[in-house]
């Protein structure tokens, strides 16, 4: 089953990402960013990996909750992931040297599935870039105690479950007033901004393949 929900999945993708439409489900008020704009910013390259795995007739993907720290990122639930470092061929070799360092996953046994949207993050001035990528068999975590408080694995499944979509009032960088902001509720964390966004372009994704999969 997992192999064959990772052919309908490249295939999906190879349709046309969702993109902003999907993205734009995830924020307030922000309107989509010029690209032109955005590179006029410089903004820092980087990369996430949104791993999946199956386990028990279900297929997961791995969260980490980032340590508290000065910075607009403090605390936050995100996919593994960081800025791109001269050593690095490209940005896929960015979220797999990351992935490993926070996550311990393996390179060497994830395969590439595919890319989803990039998406621009104004108050650090980062461009991220979403890599898919596999493995058949689960990797146990081990966590970079500097940079993550622990990981989370969440089952797909969970995020076409509108339960777990709610709204609240939060404060943003930058900002002297709070906002209201959609977001995840996954185990209890308010998931939100930049990974709210990933993974809204992910459940659109998920809603086709688990169609077509019946």
């Amino acid at each position: 089953m997992f192999l064959e929900f990772i052919d309908i999945l490249t295939e999906e993708m190879g349709y046309g990402l969702p993109g902003w439409e999907a993205q734009k489900l995830m924020i307030s008020g922000r309107p989509k960013m010029d690209l032109e704009l955005i590179a006029k910013k410089n903004p820092r390259q980087s990369s996430v990996l949104v791993w999946l795995y199956p386990e028990n007739e279900y297929i997961y993907t791995r969260l980490i909750l980032r340590t508290e720290y000065k910075g607009v990122h403090s605390a936050q639930v995100a996919f593994p992931g960081g800025t791109k470092e001269e050593t690095d061929v490209n940005l896929w070799q960015t979220a797999l040297r990351e992935a490993h360092e926070e996550v311990g996953l393996l390179p060497e046994r994830i395969k590439y599935v595919g890319e989803l949207s990039p998406v621009y993050i104004p108050p650090s001035n980062f461009w991220v870039q979403p890599y898919i990528g596999m493995s058949e068999e689960k990797m146990p975590a081990i966590i970079q105690k500097t940079e993550v408080q622990y990981s989370m694995d969440v089952n797909l499944r969970l995020l076409i479950d509108p339960k777990i979509k709610e709204e609240k009032l939060i404060m943003r960088s930058g900002s002297d007033t709070e906002t209201k902001t959609p977001y995840y509720n996954i185990e209890g964390h308010t998931v939100w901004g930049a990974t709210a966004m990933m993974l809204s372009e992910l459940e659109e994704l998920l809603r086709r393949v688990y169609k077509r999969m019946g």
